[in-house]
């Protein structure tokens, strides 16, 4: 299969996925989050092999230790074992009793190099050929460059090996990245900075930060909790602000942890795991389904199911690096697959729209006015004078307009988008008698000479128990918001957008995160089938569909 055709069959399954993280990438928005996996391609051990092979050694000699009661022990716990385990019996080789911090430091240090002898013990001699050859790390790469963090669990060097040999021209004459076991300082550079949580133990080839080896239970307990703990924090806030993609690891406890938090914190920001596939047919798509369910309601990840090969696929086309704008809407058109997603929020004043809205910003957001609004629209629209109505119906067209050409021109190649309110919402501000003038009026913004139409997208429908919005209106002061008036506007909204394309979610009992997490459900893992908004206006305007 050539690279073409698999980045068309990744490019089919996962469409959505490519708009948002590429959108993300383009905006300095994106994160990377890498595990074990990347390695092993260069013969790094994974923790059971690892540990096995630092029991064997012959300086340890802990075969024993982590057999019988601690067999199904975790793997941090056992590599405690083994070093607590390795300390005694130096103490025993030194004759003391108590050991000074001077010789504590030289059995850590000792331990330290075991580990490591361990984790390089079969690494590649010419690593330029091994990274040559690596299944995407090459695609990787360029993403790596232009991001301004990537956080690798990994104690291994090759990241910064590779970065070294593959340097970007304008980092000729540097080393071209930075590497930190520590995210709290200033970076001293603008991008391409690599964060080790669990420290870095170099092969030997760079002068690398060996401050930190987060590889035992006494290490974890401080990382996550200890002196350490606040750690944790930096990556709480790294979540909150980049939309990630998770590759090589595993949701261990760590990460785990950190993931559950995250999710709590920021319902609506969704990372991407890619949870790796060796072999197609020894998954189900029942299995796939319970994976991806409980990814998404867990940990607030999308679960990507990929090879090696579809990873490389998948890089190059979230890249402008790997595929240009203009190839990669070239594809999308061969795949007859789209690359633009747009979510329309629309609802009854109170109903928390414009909340929901404010905790989905790792997409790309409209809010309901993209200027300061005039005084006019404080008022109830059933209040105002001939005059003011004008006024208010003039702004708020424009609005609708400006957000219809944003939508049209700014998001090339593709994008997710969510916007608050779409473009039919005024006509349930408007008497029925004037509804016909008000569409055509919409359209002559929006569509003007009818040379395109309304940018079509899905309308999710906030719904709500229309005395408790009254209540909850009052209290910001808005006192002519009855339930009478609130009934009606929510009626004539559900009686405007019907049929094919409309997501209604009722979000009485429901809390904001909640609320929050239902539209995400939509907006990512949803059909998607635009509502007709154009033939739906013309219709209003007494205009030919």
């Amino acid at each position: 299969m050539t690279l073409q055709d698999l980045q068309k069959r990744v490019l089919k399954a996962y469409p959505r996925a490519i708009a948002h993280l590429r959108r993300q990438v383009n905006d300095k928005r994106f994160g990377l989050i890498l595990g074990a996996g990347i390695s092993k391609n260069f013969k790094i051990p994974l923790w059971k092999a690892l540990i096995k092979n630092i029991a064997d050694d012959p300086k340890v000699s802990g075969s024993q230790v982590i057999k019988g009661h601690a067999r199904q022990a975790s793997f941090p716990y056992k590599t405690e074992l083994l070093f607590q385990h390795f300390r005694k019996k130096q103490t025993k080789i030194r004759g003391v009793k108590e050991l000074s911090r001077e010789q504590e430091n030289e059995i850590y240090a000792d331990w330290l190099r075991i580990c490591a002898d361990h984790i390089y013990a079969n690494s590649p001699k010419d690593f330029a050929k091994a990274l040559d050859v690596h299944p995407y790390m090459m695609s990787l790469l360029p993403l790596i460059q232009g991001s301004h963090i990537t956080v690798n669990f990994n104690f291994d060097d090759f990241l910064e090996h590779a970065l070294s040999i593959k340097k970007r021209d304008h980092d000729k004459g540097n080393r071209g990245f930075e590497t930190v076991t520590n995210p709290w300082p200033q970076f001293r550079r603008k991008n391409c900075v690599i964060y080790h949580p669990h420290g870095i133990f170099p092969e030997g080839l760079m002068e690398l930060p060996t401050d930190r080896f987060v590889f035992s239970e006494a290490g974890y307990a401080n990382k996550y909790i200890g002196q350490d703990g606040h750690d944790s924090s930096f990556l709480l806030i790294h979540f909150a602000r980049h939309t990630c993609l998770i590759i090589g690891c595993s949701l261990e406890d760590s990460l785990r942890n950190v993931l559950i938090r995250s999710a709590y914190v920021n319902p609506g920001n969704y990372h991407y795991f890619v949870h790796f596939i060796r072999d197609p047919k020894k998954i189900s798509d029942a299995e796939k389904r319970a994976i991806a369910d409980t990814n998404f309601n867990v940990y607030n990840l999308i679960t990507l199911f990929l090879s090696e090969e579809e990873i490389d696929a998948f890089l190059g086309l979230i890249s402008p690096d790997g595929v240009s704008d203009a190839d990669l809407k070239d594809l999308a058109r061969r795949c007859s697959t789209s690359l633009n997603y747009y979510y329309y929020l629309t609802g009854p004043l109170g109903v928390g729209k414009s909340t929901t809205t404010s905790l989905l910003r790792n997409l790309f957001v409209l809010d309901e006015w993209l200027e300061k609004r005039p005084a006019v629209l404080g008022k109830p629209w059933d209040k105002l004078t001939k005059a003011e109505k004008v006024e208010a119906d003039t702004w708020i067209i424009n609005q609708f307009g400006a957000k219809n050409d944003t939508l049209r021109r700014e998001l090339a190649p593709g994008a997710v988008a969510i916007v608050d309110r779409p473009p039919l919402d005024p006509l349930a501000f408007t008497e029925k008698r004037e509804r016909s003038a008000k569409a055509k009026a919409l359209l002559d913004r929006l569509c003007p000479d009818r040379q395109w139409g309304v940018v079509e997208g899905v309308i999710i429908l906030l719904t709500g128990d229309c005395k408790e919005l009254s209540i909850r209106l009052k209290a910001t002061g808005r006192n002519e918001y009855t339930e009478a008036k609130l009934k009606k506007m929510q009626h004539d909204l559900s009686k405007i957008y019907q049929g094919d394309g409309v997501e209604r979610i009722e979000t009485c009992g429901l809390s904001v995160i909640e609320v929050t997490k239902k539209v995400a459900q939509i907006v990512h893992l949803g059909a998607y089938k635009p509502f007709q908004l154009t033939n739906t206006l013309k219709t209003f305007a007494g205009e030919k569909a």
